[in-house]
């Protein structure tokens, strides 16, 4: 069976250096997951995420029309949690400015099912800060956009218990 070598994001072509084969025994599961390169259609995507060292599902194998998800950077004014890495899921939290005489700003939950797809750590000049890719389901990109645009604080937060953290 195939095996990844390392987290792959929705989206992210598969390609044979991306796995190694283990020998397992998987009984009646046996089709359920890609027994060799050639079970990988050309140009196939994964249409959710997979895990390092997880079994590459069949059912993760697709083409790029079937993600219904689209790439966003967010630029972060601080480090993330640890738990923020490639292939996690995270939650994507609005900040809006006080609209009242009160001074409280309002926190959104945005997105609450984005999946990292990549970090850039900046420079240490500083002269890039850092950013995180997510992928965000194509229903929500106009919000994240709009927030983006009006330079308004959105904060990437890790989903403990989700699928590839640590609780």
């Amino acid at each position: 069976m195939l095996v990844t070598r390392s987290p792959i994001a929705p989206g992210d072509s598969i390609d044979a250096s991306d796995l190694v084969v283990a020998e397992v025994r998987l009984g009646d599961q046996t089709d359920l997951y890609a027994g060799s390169v050639d079970a990988i259609p050309e140009g196939a995507v994964a249409t959710r995420a997979v895990q390092e060292g997880e079994l590459l599902p069949m059912s993760a194998i697709g083409q790029a029309a079937e993600v219904p998800l689209r790439p966003v950077v967010i630029p972060v004014a601080a480090t993330v949690a640890e738990s923020v890495a490639p292939g996690s899921t995270v939650e994507l939290w609005h900040t809006a400015p006080a609209t009242d005489e009160s001074g409280d700003a309002q926190a959104v939950l945005l997105v609450p099912d984005a999946v990292v797809r990549r970090i850039d750590e900046g420079s240490s000049l500083g002269m890039r800060s850092m950013s995180v890719e997510v992928l965000v389901p194509s229903s929500s990109v106009h919000e994240v956009l709009e927030v983006l645009s009006k330079d308004e604080r959105l904060d990437v937060i890790g989903v403990p218990g989700a699928h590839g953290l640590a609780p």
